[in-house]
């Protein structure tokens, strides 16, 4: 009877060791169990007033509602959006830092060698909540009534369309897109980099430039319903409404831009952090104060979940990295 007890005892005490040691186990995963419970800091990859900075601020207001603490968002803007990627690659995996993300920072920097990391294995992608609306403009006095008239012209004119887009030409996905359509119709544009798609709009208004080449939003489609600037075309099949009419480059060539815009958190967040946002970002979505926001930036909502997302830039991504290598043969050879 004595031993039978200390048998009973050892085996008491292997499983009090066994529950403590599995317990620690989950504390380590989730050292933060009540998260969120401090701000979470929100890294913009575009400048302040333009489509992605409106549709991000009005996400993380959105998502303060379901996390119960509030967003604190940050523009870094430069080197192609690739600048947040860093900051959240570096960042501590405790669900305080997230970033924007496009397929410029993710896709086509990465894939160009125009970023410090060469995939997104570093990287959690959370989910997607919209798609942007890329239309190709020109000034309303401008000679040209359609995308053939301008293509026209600038097969006698080389270099003579100047496009401004979000980015430079070599490492932004609205740079890849273009530089496919010059491929097809063997023309060449002068590309004239900006930070956003507010500053692209005044340098269209102000004649610095002759072709706008990024994306809409309220302020910039008030002009075109105003008759001062015209859409020859969207790099798209998403159109804005009411101007369904006019091409998009799946029609025109077969091929589309890559189009994502989703939220980036560093590797190796904790499981209570992903379900917490898996669960926000189902939320946010069918949320009526944010799928209005949208509407009125004619940005349609697109979700796909973590799950769904990855399985989407695991097929785009080996796509894309041809599609890219072709480009840049092509430029090489250019310049020899």
């Amino acid at each position: 009877m004595k031993r039978g007890a200390k048998e009973i005892l050892v085996i008491v005490g292997l499983v009090v060791t066994f529950a403590l040691l599995f317990q620690s186990v989950d504390l380590a995963k989730a050292k933060d169990p009540d998260y969120p419970t401090r701000p979470i800091n929100f890294y913009i990859s575009y400048g302040a007033g333009g489509t992605t900075d409106l549709m991000f601020r009005a996400f993380c207001d959105t998502a303060k509602k379901y996390l119960g603490q509030p967003f604190v968002p940050i523009n870094k803007v430069g080197a192609a959006g690739t600048l947040v990627g860093v900051t959240v690659m570096n960042s501590k995996p405790d669900g305080y830092t997230f970033g924007s993300f496009a397929a410029t920072n993710v896709i086509i920097a990465p894939l160009s060698g125009e970023s410090p990391y060469k995939d997104i294995s570093n990287f959690t992608l959370i989910g997607n909540f919209a798609n942007y609306v890329y239309p190709l403009m020109v000034k309303a006095d401008a000679p040209w009534r359609t995308w053939k008239e301008l293509i026209e012209w600038a097969r006698k004119n080389p270099r003579g369309i100047k496009v401004s887009i979000t980015g430079a030409k070599s490492n932004t996905s609205m740079g890849v897109c273009v530089s496919q359509a010059e491929m097809k119709e063997n023309v060449e544009f002068t590309y004239i980099p900006l930070k956003s798609s507010s500053e692209t709009l005044s340098a269209i208004l102000g004649g610095h430039i002759t072709l706008y080449g990024s994306t809409v939003d309220p302020s910039t489609l008030e002009y075109v319903k105003e008759g001062k600037l015209r859409i020859l075309a969207f790099m798209d099949t998403c159109k804005v409404p009411g101007y369904e009419s006019i091409p998009s480059f799946q029609e025109l060539y077969g091929f589309s831009i890559i189009n994502v815009m989703g939220v980036l958190g560093p590797k190796g967040l904790p499981d209570n952090v992903l379900k917490k946002w898996d669960d926000t970002f189902a939320k946010v979505v069918k949320d009526p104060d944010f799928v209005n926001t949208a509407n009125r930036m004619y940005t349609p909502v697109v979700y796909m979940n973590r799950t769904e997302l990855n399985k989407y830039m695991a097929e785009i991504y080996p796509k894309a990295g041809e599609i890219i290598k072709m480009l840049q043969a092509e430029e090489a050879k250019q310049k020899k």
